[in-house]
């Protein structure tokens, strides 16, 4: 049987590269054992493959060259043990992470299927939501959005910053905004008191303020253009809801099914306006 191995040998049969065993002899964890006095040529030798058995398993298996050349030179059932509950943790811990990723990928792609149907079947229903978790940006005084959207946007990257939470980005259906209704009766543009970000699946974010949307029937219809002309589709709305014997119990509610972080032309977004009624008696 043999016994004495050169570089192309191992790596063919541990299949691995040369190269890679080449540097794990540069950094002194896996070198060859033996030296040919004639050829001097260097062999790696039969009674090695289980080390280097060893170093495949814990590289493949995510831990770091510190750590394996922790293990070859401290191994012990006890040192071995520790070593592997410490990358335990940190696998369930990155498991979790990506958990939450996945999550936040299905909803945004829930939220673009919404929005391609609401595009393609415009129409009034009436729906039932549960209460909603969001977080506000802005609640205060009537505001214009098309000119102050900017500076609460800056602002609330500042106060973020200065609240050291972490920041993860916004994405299409992450946005709403209240309206406020007495605008929808007067001259020029749709007026808010109100603008939050959705915290979907109700999860509250560390560090941020939780309020809640009412429960309840909203009328819901989805807007297509651009933000500055959606007053025609309250008209439209309002008409309707008239027509089927509803009443508006409060303050519309607008959020971006799809914006401008999904579609570059803004005559295609998709803003779903929803209205709490109740019927008429």
């Amino acid at each position: 049987m043999k016994h004495r191995f050169r570089v192309g040998e191992v790596a063919k049969l541990f299949q691995i590269s040369s190269s890679t065993l080449r540097y794990y002899d540069e950094i002194g964890i896996f070198q060859p054992k033996y030296t040919d006095p004639q050829s001097s040529y260097r062999y790696y030798t039969i009674e090695q493959f289980i080390k280097l058995d060893t170093i495949i398993f814990l590289k493949k298996n995510g831990f770091s060259i510190k750590d394996i050349q922790q293990q070859l030179e401290k191994r012990t059932p006890e040192n071995t043990k520790e070593l592997l509950e410490r990358k335990l943790k940190e696998v369930e811990n990155e498991m979790e992470r990506l958990k939450s990723v996945s999550e936040k990928i299905e909803s945004k792609i829930a939220t673009i299927e919404e929005g391609m149907n609401l595009r393609n079947n415009p129409s009034l229903k009436y729906r039932r939501f549960p209460k909603r978790a969001i977080s506000f940006l802005y609640n205060d005084a009537p505001i214009d959005l098309m000119k102050e959207s900017d500076a609460l946007y800056l602002k609330d990257l500042e106060n973020l910053s200065l609240a050291g939470i972490d920041y993860d980005g916004f994405f299409t259906g992450d946005f709403g905004a209240i309206v406020e209704i007495d605008s929808l009766d007067h001259e020029g543009p749709v007026k808010y008191r109100g603008v939050f970000e959705l915290l979907h699946n109700n999860k509250n974010k560390e560090g941020l303020k939780t309020s809640y949307l009412d429960e309840g029937i909203y009328a819901c219809f989805p807007h297509r253009g651009p933000y500055k002309t959606i007053k025609t589709s309250y008209f439209s709305m309002l008409h309707f809801l008239q027509s089927d014997n509803y009443r508006v119990t409060g303050a519309p509610v607008e959020i971006a099914i799809l914006d401008e972080s999904v579609i570059k032309d803004e005559t295609s977004f998709i803003t779903l306006i929803q209205i709490p009624v109740e019927e008429k008696d």
